[in-house]
């Protein structure tokens, strides 16, 4: 027995055509947020497989984590939606890894990480199901602005 509201295309178009255009506007962003959460989860699922339990650590300059490096942007125009990593500079190292470290003095040796790609990973794992439920997101989002009115 399904308890959910069933609603054909047709209604949602018109629910969506009866929106003045800031709550269309609001409804693609909703969706396009939603659809950058489920990467961002996927990644920092893929992150704490990498890094273990050192994913809540927070760094010494900064006292962010690392989960908290990994961001979410949907643009002001609600035309699309960016998942980076870029908001720790540590996570560019996983991602890609480093080549040899050495100083410069006397050459001493300080290790090499190499490339994980869990950010990669992520989206590849991700990008069929964000792409499959797009539309779906859209139309739980038309009805939740909808039936607010």
């Amino acid at each position: 027995m399904n308890n959910g509201v069933t609603v054909d295309a047709s209604q949602v178009l018109r629910m969506f055509s009866e929106l003045n255009s800031r709550q269309q506007k609001n409804v693609y962003k909703n969706a396009l947020r939603k659809a950058g959460r489920i990467l961002q989860k996927e990644t920092k699922t893929q992150l704490r497989s990498v890094v273990g339990k050192s994913i809540n650590h927070k760094n010494r300059w900064d006292g962010k984590t690392l989960g908290n490096g990994i961001k979410l942007k949907v643009d002001k125009k609600a035309t699309e939606a960016k998942v980076h990593i870029m908001g720790d500079f540590r996570l560019k190292f996983f991602e890609l890894g480093t080549t040899t470290r050495r100083l410069r003095k006397n050459g001493a040796n300080r290790g090499k990480m190499k490339a994980v790609h869990f950010f990669k990973t992520a989206k590849d794992n991700k990008e069929r199901a964000i792409f499959d439920n797009i539309n779906q997101m859209v139309e739980e989002s038309i009805t939740r602005i909808a039936n607010k009115k």
